[in-house]
C-alpha cells in the first residue's frame, strides 16, 4: 500500500469548462499533448479540481482517495478506485502507484456529454 510520503511528484489538474469547451488544466484535448510524464513503480499524489461535476477515470493504474477540501476521505472512498466523483467546486487529492505498461494513456470526465466533447488529457509512462 502506498503512502503520501512515497509519492515523487504532485501534479494539479482542474477540469473545467470554458467558451463551450471542456478543459484539462485549462487545456482543450489534443492527441499530441501530454499532461504528465510518470515512470513506473513510482507513486504520485494528484490534486484534481472540478467547476462542475466530473467523476474522473484515470486509466492504467488504481488509486486511493486521500483527502476531499480540507478533510480527509468522504464515507465511499476507501479502498482502490479507477474514477472519482467530484462535485461542483470540489477538490480531491489521489494517491497513485504507477505499475503495469509503458504507453500512452488518459485521463477523463466519464460524464458521457463531457467525455464526447474530449474532456481528456494524456500521460505517458516509461
Amino acid at each position: 500500500m502506498a503512502h503520501a510520503l512515497d509519492a515523487v511528484v504532485t501534479r494539479r489538474f482542474g477540469f473545467r469548462t470554458g467558451d463551450g469547451t471542456w478543459l484539462v488544466s485549462g487545456e482543450p484535448f489534443s492527441p499530441d499533448t501530454v499532461a504528465a510524464r510518470v515512470k513506473l513503480g513510482t507513486t504520485e499524489l494528484w490534486q484534481l479540481n472540478a467547476d462542475f461535476h466530473h467523476p474522473v477515470h484515470i486509466h492504467l493504474s488504481p488509486f486511493q482517495v486521500l483527502a476531499r477540501g480540507s478533510g480527509g476521505p468522504g464515507p465511499y472512498d476507501a479502498g482502490w478506485k479507477d474514477t472519482i466523483d467530484l462535485r461542483p467546486g470540489e477538490q480531491a487529492k489521489i494517491l497513485i502507484h504507477f505499475d503495469g505498461y509503458p504507453g500512452k494513456y488518459v485521463f477523463h470526465c466519464h460524464n458521457l456529454e463531457h467525455e464526447d466533447m474530449a474532456m481528456m488529457a494524456n500521460f505517458t509512462a516509461t
